[in-house]
């Protein structure tokens, strides 16, 4: 099952979005026109570039040999300011109104207007001051005459050189050349005045300065536009204005710094006399010699008072250890030695004790008793020293006391004195620093100025350029190729994202592989078409697809029937209402009677019955199972009818009567068992058109009457959470014989095949009625004989 649920059919998958196919080619053909109409008006965008290198004129100034870091040069030049410098509304403000960026002229045309820039007949001149005109902005149209120009929308002729006061912004138009007016004359042309702002924002956004390579300090200014020779003038203006802006920033420097200089040698004379009192004074005050030495002897006192008072502590501890230990100790036992007292006297006794002790012992091992004489001596002996050690103990205990209390005073003594070192330190230092500070400062400036004297008189450039502006003679956009292959992939991929999304909501079945896959221990016995004809009902000698899908059924029934001496019992059921099951029942006995089998058809869906329907038979009056049912005194001839056409089709029918307020309990009653049992004997085929299963439970009460088990599916329409409930009933009804039927196959062709095609090619049972000459039908008809060779 796992398998199977994981198979892929790339086939099937092909076939289904080739079924889209007009779509498909219709979405890229309206792409690819979108692209060729866009790439046919669209303005052609050109691209320019000059490369320079910033020139280090720092190390090209004159210097004076010194050791000291320059605080005015720099070792290297910053790439990255000079390129926000150069990107500056100042710089290009300059380069803005040395072109007259503000102004621009387009020739009108039908559909696009192309900039004129230097190539125009004419130049605008504003009348109006440079101040005001720069938050000033207006476009409008004029066309050349004979004898001057109109503009658009008015009748009144004005004369070249003459101020019109008449636009929003006065202005006079000058003529270039007056041999070209008669050339030009019936042109349109619109003049538009920016203000300076936007000119600046619209280059500074445009442009692009970048580094030429990696480790390089060659800068690359590239610039993208309509007008080639206006792309080529901005940036070579661009780069002129940086420079003599450099070179005017080098001189305003050295001017600066001699002003600078004169003005703080005032002030260093005053200021260096004044730190050396300050300092002389400041150590007079703190009683201080040379504070790294003072600092020493303090720390060394410091470091010495408190290993005496950890000494102290220790041997404090330790003593008490010990008199602990001497008080803990039953009579005659060792005590420990060497344990860090640093008391000679009280060790010696320790070291006496035990030798006491051991002696003791030894005595009675070898046969002394208590009441030796020897022994008592020794006990005696031991018990003596043992009180001197306990004396001894104490006064060692007072003496380090002492001692302690002596080395917390000498210690408080030498802290207080050291918190004072560093803040007289520090005073010292800050002192020292500025007469460092006032001393460097003095040499320094001395030294710059007479540097800014001399490179006051030196000019040179602050740029070499590698390469002037040089634009591309074919546009970089837009670029075609790439338009019509995206135009391309756009028109493709929408219509199969479309179609994806489409079947990844869809929850229907819609193959016969959704039920194989979903419930593969059910066989799938047939696929019924879908058929557009209002007559859906077999016909005798019938050569069409459905009656085809029928005979297929009907030879599929005799694989999962039990062979029985008897009529074979045959339920068509469904989950829900709309399925099909009365559909299929019906054709189903109109197959089975062609064969010259007895056939009866009972319909078995008391609730909502439809096979009257089916034959146009008017349900008035029209007695059926219901009433056999309910009425023990009616028989079966009472509600038999027998169906038969000119066309030599004939059946039995038992419809489902009236219709009754309690169906389940009919069926439920054993009259229909009884009824089945009697009929068995006339039929071969006893089909029963039942009620959905999911909607009443009139079906459940009487499948185990049924022989085989029908049921019923339809394609787009049944939904595939419905198919476990179909596994469950099999399940919980012990239903034997079952066999899947899907219905309406072929109505959403999208799902890669028609059942037209599956079953009518090749065996002559279509081509009467179905003419597939269309160009899906032929690429999908040539990708399936590929698919069969391989």
């Amino acid at each position: 099952m796992e398998s199977k649920e994981n198979n892929f059919n790339i086939k099937q998958e092909i076939l289904k979005y080739l079924s889209y196919w007009k779509w498909i080619v219709l979405s890229i053909t309206i792409a690819l026109l979108a692209s060729f109409f866009y790439l046919r008006y669209a303005n052609n965008i050109y691209h320019t570039a000059a490369q320079i290198k910033i020139l280090d004129n720092q190390d090209a100034a004159f210097k004076l040999p010194s050791d000291n870091m320059s605080i005015f040069g720099r070792d290297e030049i910053n790439l990255q300011n000079e390129m926000v410098i150069m990107k500056s509304s100042r710089i290009i403000g300059t380069v803005v109104d040395s072109l007259n960026l503000t102004t621009e002229i387009y020739a009108v045309g039908n559909i696009k207007s192309i900039e004129m820039w230097k190539n125009a007949p004419f130049r605008v001149v504003w009348a109006t001051e440079k101040d005001s005109l720069a938050t000033k902005q207006t476009a409008f149209q004029i066309q050349l005459t004979a004898n001057g120009y109109q503009i658009k929308g008015e009748n009144k002729e004005y004369k070249f050189g003459e101020t019109n006061f008449e636009t929003a912004v006065p202005c006079k138009i000058i003529l270039k050349n007056a041999k070209a007016l008669h050339n030009k004359k019936g042109s349109t042309y619109l003049i538009s005045l920016k203000t300076r702002k936007s000119a600046i924002q619209a280059i500074s956004n445009s442009i692009t300065i970048d580094y030429v390579a990696k480790q390089s300090d060659i800068l690359s200014l590239s610039l993208n536009g309509l007008n080639q020779e206006k792309i080529n003038a901005v940036v070579n203006t661009l780069i002129a204005v940086f420079n003599q802006d450099g070179i005017e920033d080098r001189q305003l420097v050295s001017k600066k710094t001699i002003e600078f200089v004169d003005e703080r040698f005032k002030f260093l004379f005053n200021d260096l006399d004044s730190i050396e009192t300050s300092k002389a004074n400041y150590k007079k005050e703190k009683e201080i010699s040379y504070v790294a030495a003072d600092a020493g002897v303090l720390m060394q006192n410091n470091y010495d008072s408190k290993s005496k008072l950890e000494t102290a502590n220790t041997q404090i501890a330790l003593s008490k250890l010990m008199m602990n230990a001497v008080n803990a100790t039953k009579s005659f036992e060792l005590l420990p030695a060497n344990i860090g007292i640093e008391n000679g006297e009280v060790n010696g006794l320790i070291a006496s004790y035990n030798e006491e002790v051991l002696k003791r012992n030894k005595l009675l091992t070898s046969g002394g008793g208590e009441s030796n004489p020897l022994v008592k001596e020794t006990s005696n002996g031991a018990l003596q020293i043992k009180n001197n050690i306990k004396t001894s103990l104490l006064g060692y205990q007072n003496v380090l006391q002492l001692n302690r209390d002596e080395a917390n005073r000498i210690t408080n003594t030498d802290k207080e004195k050291y918190s004072k070192v560093p803040f007289n330190e520090k005073g010292v230092h800050a002192i020292e620093r500025q007469q460092s500070i006032k001393e460097s400062l003095y040499i320094l400036l001395l030294q710059k100025r007479e540097e800014a004297a001399i490179n006051l008189a030196i000019i040179n450039p602050s740029i070499k350029v590698v390469d002037y502006a040089n634009f591309s003679e074919l546009p970089i956009a837009p670029e075609r190729k790439i338009i019509f292959i995206t135009a391309l992939l756009i028109g493709l991929l929408l219509p199969i994202v479309a179609i994806y999304v489409f079947y990844l909501f869809d929850n229907k079945i819609n193959t016969k592989d959704d039920l194989e896959r979903l419930i593969p221990e059910i066989p799938v016995v047939a696929e019924i078409p879908f058929i557009e004809n209002e007559n859906k009902t077999i016909q005798f000698l019938d050569r069409s697809i459905l009656s085809e899908s029928f005979r297929i059924l009907r030879t599929n029934i005799n694989y999962i029937s039990p062979i029985t001496s008897k009529g074979a019992v045959l339920f068509v059921t469904s989950t829900i209402k709309g399925e099909g099951k009365t559909f299929v029942s019906l054709n189903l006995a109109i197959t089975l009677s062609t064969l010259g089998k007895k056939v009866i058809l009972i319909g078995a869906d008391l609730r909502n019955p439809q096979l009257h329907k089916k034959l146009d038979i008017e349900r008035p009056n029209l007695r059926g199972v219901s009433n056999y049912l309910y009425d023990k005194n009616t028989r079966i001839d009472d509600i038999r009818m027998n169906y038969s056409t000119e066309t030599n089709l004939n059946f039995d029918i038992i419809f489902s009567g009236t219709i009754p307020p309690n169906p389940a309990e009919l069926l439920s009653n054993g009259r229909f068992e009884m009824l089945l049992n009697e009929i068995k004997t006339d039929y071969d085929y006893i089909i029963v058109d039942t009620a959905p299963t999911l909607l009443v439970a009139d079906t459940t009460l009487i499948t185990h009457l049924a022989d085989t088990v029908l049921y019923v599916t339809r394609a787009n329409y049944t939904e595939k959470k419905l198919l476990k409930f179909i596994a469950t009933l099999k399940n919980l009804n012990a239903i034997k014989n079952m066999g899947l039927i899907l219905n309406n196959v072929g109505q959403n062709k999208g799902y890669g095949y028609s059942y037209s095609y599956n079953y009518g090619y090749g065996y002559g049972y279509d081509n009467d009625a179905i003419k597939n000459t269309t160009l899906g039908f032929k690429i999908k008809k040539q990708y399936r004989k590929l698919f069969q060779k391989s």
